[in-house]
């Protein structure tokens, strides 16, 4: 399955050369940085690695007599300096005009305060009868720790979720079934076994993987702040549910635990940084309100049954007023399943925002789906398909009962934004409704705007009405993609679609002449 490797690799070299060593006046050295920035640290949980770059700009060498924490061993922070940790480090030789790693870490304890806790602290850098500082500051929370590594129990007194299984039995394989490599092999999971309520007092942290089970609902309140590990997976199996309902001022949030950033990367907006929500055959009543999603790989994915005549009359999962954005492959990945999406603003994913896989139910009304990812990307913003092929190279068919999309913006910087991989052989329903869609006239051919389409056709036209919207620039992965004053989905929408979702994502009405989209201008 997955397997998770930490590592640190701290290499410095130097070159070899006669000391020659001076007294200089003013300022000896030179740094990157006159102040190291820690974002939120959870507590107990050390930081990611931070360095400080110090420069000898002068042609002689300079022998610094100490580098070292203010508060010594009593400070948050420590220090690697040339491969050596301690607080202190004396007689360091800094060769001229060459440069000098200092690698800074911090482990916060503010005795469960919730609030932000600014630690601070100093470098010092003395040479002879000199002196300089290099600041250190750093945010601290404490929060909920839900681990399903062992080695992470230690920050969570919650040892008893710890639980383990089969890797066949959690895919619901036969042993026949079940690839080779697998047969016997667990893993180990944090277990919500029970009704559950995840409170907003505290950030929650996932470590590893958190299963929902046994019939249990986690409940998560409003204002709640969900932070995932790297490839850590929010798993939500049968007859279980997951019901995450915030407010318009309070939503929940699902994001990666590292928010740093350093000259090359900004972990805030970094995609990848999580595995995914999966809801799995037999769960049922997932809800999600006024929630946001962003840097994971897939945002949630959900898996029906085989037997697309036995989906359950509600939804698997419904999810409102609620954001999407800025995943390494698909926003939503639903698979022979049952969802239903309203005031949904799904944005910039490095493969699908939206893949409706393997037949299913779904209806979407008031949505904006628009990818203007700002790495690479082949796929298209939406994919629909019937079938599938076995392990055995046979295809297998599933009946599409619908994709309906209602009032929806469908927009993204490639040619066609909307694909169908359809078979004949199975039921292969959709529909477009008072809908902006970005396609080819080659594509969509006679499909637009028949008796059971309504489409503004974009046809390439870079003018889609969007404010925020340039490909070119990175910030797009921040937009909201509301609409702007000459946008072609204002009042193009249908009255009777919109009367099923009487108010856009910000609370405004829009039963008279509403706009296409999930937010009226």
């Amino acid at each position: 399955m997955k397997q998770i490797f930490f590592c640190t690799l701290l290499v410095i070299i130097f070159s070899c050369k006669k000391d020659n060593i001076v007294l200089l006046e003013g300022d000896f050295l030179s740094f990157s940085t006159d102040t190291l920035l820690f974002d939120t640290v959870f507590t107990t949980v050390g930081s990611a690695t931070r360095y400080l770059k110090i420069y000898n700009n002068y042609d002689t060498d300079i022998r610094i007599n100490s580098i070292g924490l203010g508060k010594q061993s009593t400070s948050s922070f420590q220090l690697n300096i040339d491969g050596e940790a301690d607080y202190v480090i004396e007689n360091t030789l800094l060769r001229s005009n060459d440069s000098l790693y200092i690698f800074a870490e911090v482990t916060i304890d503010p005795n469960n305060l919730n609030s932000a806790l600014i630690e601070t602290d100093s470098i010092i850098f003395t040479y002879q009868n000199q002196t300089q500082y290099v600041n250190l500051t750093a945010w601290g929370r404490d929060a909920y720790f839900h681990s399903g590594i062992p080695d992470y129990q230690q920050y969570s007194p919650q040892y008893e979720n710890l639980a383990s299984m089969e890797y066949c039995d959690f895919f619901n394989l036969q042993l026949s079934d079940c690839p080779e490599e697998y047969v016997g092999e667990s893993f180990n999971y944090y277990s919500v076994n029970e009704h559950t309520t995840w409170t907003n007092d505290k950030p929650h942290v996932i470590y590893g993987d958190v299963i929902v089970e046994n019939a249990a609902v986690l409940t998560i309140q409003p204002g709640s702040e969900i932070y995932l590990h790297n490839n850590s997976w929010l798993v939500v199996n049968n007859a279980s549910s997951i019901h995450a309902i915030g407010t318009l001022n309070n939503e929940i949030t699902f994001q990666s635990d590292r928010s740093d950033s350093h000259s090359l990367t900004d972990y805030a907006y970094t995609p990848g940084q999580w595995g995914k929500i999966w809801i799995l055959p037999g769960s049922v009543d997932n809800q999600f309100d006024y929630t946001m999603m962003k840097n994971g790989q897939i945002g949630i994915q959900v898996d029906g049954v085989n037997d697309i005549s036995t989906l359950p009359n509600e939804p698997m999962l419904t999810i409102k007023n609620s954001r999407i954005h800025n995943m390494s492959s698909i926003g939503i990945l639903a698979q022979g399943s049952k969802v239903y999406g309203e005031n949904l603003l799904i944005a910039n994913c490095g493969q699908h925002l939206l893949g409706l896989n393997i037949g299913g139910d779904y209806n979407f009304k008031h949505c904006t789906f628009i990818n203007s990812y700002p790495f690479a990307r082949q796929s298209p913003s939406i994919f629909l398909n019937n079938y599938y092929e076995d392990i055995e190279g046979n295809p297998q068919y599933r009946d599409l009962i619908q994709a309906s999309f209602g009032n929806c913006i469908i927009d993204g910087n490639m040619e066609t934004e909307i694909v169908f991989d359809k078979d004949e052989q199975a039921t292969f329903n959709y529909k477009l409704d008072h809908c902006v869609l970005k396609a080819s006239e080659d594509y969509w051919g006679e499909e637009a705007n028949s008796e059971s389409q309504e489409v503004i056709l974009l046809n390439n036209d870079e003018n889609c009405g969007i404010v925020n919207f340039n490909q070119d620039d990175l910030t797009t992965i921040k937009s909201d993609f509301f609409l702007g004053e000459e946008s072609i989905a204002i009042d193009a929408g249908s009255v009777e679609i919109a009367n099923d979702v009487p108010y856009d994502i910000e609370s405004n009405p829009r039963t008279t002449n509403p706009d296409i989209g999930w937010s009226e201008y």
